[in-house]
């Protein structure tokens, strides 16, 4: 299947061969990429009426699906024409999907919306269940997001690679959760730190290392969650992380990126982004922003890796509607496409062009003062 680039969907893909082709949500729909003698082109567009938060790609069926903002669910079978698949699906803002194949070959699906709330099908998104495990957890009721609506969203979901009834959401704002039964009961992991939970990584070989990209800088786990600690030492310029991939067959190999600060600041035009990898695990992180300008100015909202073998490509999506892509683990980056619609969660692109007014905002005090030690921090 074609690897999908989008902010809430599949981030890691393993083909035999480079597929050549690349799905993008973008704020004007699923838009393919194609490429031809090492040069890439738009070889076509779909859903150009919806902003796609969500893209995936299921194997066992060989469909594609789409998680919008504003109509629920979509699914194709070639990424190129979309129909409905929302039956069942209680709200039609879908923030994040995944997929997973269990061990007596069944597949499920979930979406994970705004409100926040996390849904189940076990029929290739012919129907949708609720699972309402995740309504009654601890902490729920100071779940929020801080600008308008003021109401908290499932930005990622997570499976683990060994286990398929154990499953991870990121609640944005209320923190990490995971449930080791398929959605029936849930733990919250973020206890203690910023609960601005944006997406988790599991180590697929050492069991219990965590990785979270939150809002606040860049944390890892070495006991399934119980405590974290901060890798800003190593990750200085990456304040606001977000994607967070890992190669599926070399696991030790990790891509982060992320703003230098939260999205309050990007108002003035920059989010001044960088890239870091790590080669051991997690242990150690190195920038790997080669060819990249000196300030990456758009928000890089998305990330993919497609694993070639030992090999792989990793491409970015940001919200200016560029993408771009190394073949050599970060040491020189080259832009693909340009002048697509931006590549964006909710309003992000909006907010970094200029074209909205967060004057409204809810943002308790404890918080406002990690922002503004963020932002006056050395680069």
């Amino acid at each position: 299947m074609y690897p999908c680039l989008s902010p809430g969907g599949s981030a890691v893909y393993d083909s035999p061969t480079a597929a050549g082709r690349l799905l993008v949500g973008t704020q004007g729909g699923v838009v393919e990429l194609e490429e031809t003698a090492a040069v890439w082109r738009e070889a076509g567009r779909g859903l150009a009426d919806h902003h796609v938060c969500a893209l995936i790609g299921e194997p066992v069926s060989g469909n594609y699906y789409a998680g919008t903002h504003d109509a629920g669910v979509f699914v194709s079978p070639d990424g190129r024409h979309w129909q409905p698949a929302s039956q069942g699906l209680e709200h039609s803002n879908v923030f994040s999907m995944a997929s997973v194949r269990r061990p007596d070959g069944s597949v499920r699906l979930y979406a994970g919306t705004e409100p926040a709330a996390l849904f189940e099908s076990r029929d290739f998104g012919q129907s949708w269940q609720r699972l309402t495990g995740l309504d009654h957890t601890t902490g729920r009721e100071g779940w929020m997001f801080p600008a308008p609506p003021f109401i908290a969203h499932i930005k990622q979901i997570a499976i683990h690679p060994q286990d398929a009834d154990l499953i991870y959401v990121c609640v944005e704002q209320g923190g990490l959760y995971s449930s080791p039964d398929a959605g029936k009961t849930w733990t919250e992991h973020t206890a203690g730190m910023p609960n601005d939970a944006h997406r988790v990584l599991l180590h697929p070989t050492r069991p219990g290392r965590l990785f979270l990209a939150n809002g606040f800088f860049f944390n890892r786990s070495d006991d399934g969650g119980k405590t974290w600690f901060e890798m800003k030492e190593q990750t200085k310029k990456i304040g606001y992380a977000d994607p967070l991939v890992y190669h599926p067959r070399r696991p030790e190999t990790m891509f982060v990126s992320g703003a230098f600060a939260t999205p309050d600041t990007w108002v003035k035009g920059s989010a001044n982004v960088s890239i870091a990898r790590s080669s051991d695990g997690g242990d150690s992180w190195q920038y790997a922003r080669g060819g990249l300008p000196d300030e990456f100015k758009p928000s890089v909202e998305a990330m993919c890796l497609e694993a070639v073998g030992d090999a792989c490509r990793v491409f970015i999506g940001n919200t200016d509607g560029e993408v771009w892509l190394t073949e050599d683990e970060g040491t020189q980056w080259r832009q693909i496409a340009s002048g697509l619609p931006p590549v964006s969660k909710c309003f992000h692109a909006d907010l970094i062009h200029g074209k909205l007014d967060l004057t409204e905002v809810r943002i308790p005090d404890e918080i406002r003062a990690l922002m503004e030690q963020m932002v006056i921090r050395e680069a």
